[in-house]
């Protein structure tokens, strides 16, 4: 199949974020006089946004207390704008690979759930101002609601000015796949971030990569 744009999910498949949310989520449980929790722990809560990773990381006994989970979202946010890029780095060869795209005339953007300032702020830095426009580098936010809601994939889509069915959605969960899907577009699994190639098959991935080499194949065929 013949694309006219990729749509990229952050954590997991652009970059490994995992040890920075890891680091920031126990400094607040810390804080907070709350138990610590394990990096499986990390890796099973997050893909929903930020209130839902931090109420996956929580006691049983707080996970539906809402001003508990309030009061923890705070200082969790607070955390992560220490922390967010300690470790964070892009995975082997995703650099190279996004020049590939763009050169090749494909146009790129990026969607996730985490906090729309810091996911600019991730990819510009370690990615640099070349490859993503800056108003297609999207992050959750007070006028579209998060995946897999597809109203932002069809809003990057509007930007680009492709058709969604000439879109690839490329992520490493579940998440990423049903918005591809809700958003009618194809959904493309990466199995080097934190979901198995068993959890992407199952939500519906049409093709799942396991380098970016694969990857490179599908989008440009």
């Amino acid at each position: 199949m013949q694309f006219d744009a990729a749509i990229f999910d952050l954590d997991g498949t652009l970059c490994d974020t995992i040890g920075d949310l890891h680091t920031s989520m126990n400094e607040m449980l810390r804080t907070l006089g709350l138990p610590e929790v394990g990096r499986e722990v990390v890796v099973a809560s997050i893909n929903n946004g930020a209130r839902e990773f931090v109420r996956g990381c929580l006691p049983d006994n707080l996970k539906h207390d809402e001003a508990a989970l309030d009061r923890c979202l705070a200082v969790y946010k607070e955390c992560y704008a220490r922390h967010y890029l300690d470790t964070t780095y892009a995975f082997p060869d995703m650099k190279k690979l996004l020049s590939d795209l763009r050169e090749a005339g494909l146009k790129l953007a990026v969607l996730s759930n985490k906090q729309d300032a810091m996911v600019k702020a991730i990819i510009f830095r370690i990615y640099g101002n070349s490859i993503f426009d800056e108003n297609v580098v999207l992050g959750g936010n007070d006028f579209l609601p998060l995946k897999p809601n597809p109203a932002a994939a069809y809003y990057l889509a509007g930007v680009l000015r492709v058709r969604p069915d000439r879109t690839a959605f490329v992520g490493d969960s579940h998440v990423d796949i049903a918005t591809a899907i809700n958003a009618g577009m194809y959904p493309v699994g990466v199995s080097w971030g934190y979901r198995s190639e068993e959890v992407l098959k199952k939500a519906g991935a049409r093709a799942i990569c396991k380098t970016p080499d694969e990857l490179r194949r599908v989008l440009l065929g």
